[in-house]
């Protein structure tokens, strides 16, 4: 057994120790998700999905490349514990995994923008 001190990272998430006890973070992560989509220079978003979305009607053609939106959206499913105003969202855009649309990449993407706007 070796001693490695305090615990700084673990699994992608920051741990800070303060006096006011243990904070955790994916700030890091978040910023390569950003990175990773190529929206480092975009606006950010106020939220993370619309209050009205149509997704679930949406007669948008299908996304050329499911594998994409599959990983991201997987990405934003491990960022959702610390960051729990993601979940709806999130649940939201999981449940078209199978075969995802054009909308849902979209919507997929304002999350992301949303990210950006967020500490």
């Amino acid at each position: 057994m070796k001693d490695l001190g305090a615990l700084k990272y673990f699994l992608g998430i920051k741990v800070a120790h303060g006096h006011d006890g243990i904070f955790l973070s994916q700030r890091k992560y978040c910023l390569d998700i950003i990175d990773e989509c190529g929206l480092s220079g975009a606006q950010p978003t106020d939220t993370p999905l619309e209050q009205n979305h149509t997704l679930l009607s949406s007669k948008s053609k299908p996304l050329s490349a499911p594998d994409q939106y599959r990983r991201l959206v997987g990405r934003l499913m491990y960022l959702t514990h610390t960051r729990p105003e993601l979940s709806y969202a999130v649940n939201i855009l999981a449940q078209f995994m199978q075969t995802p649309l054009m909308d849902h990449w979209d919507s997929a993407l304002n999350v992301v923008r949303y990210l950006k706007s967020s500490p």
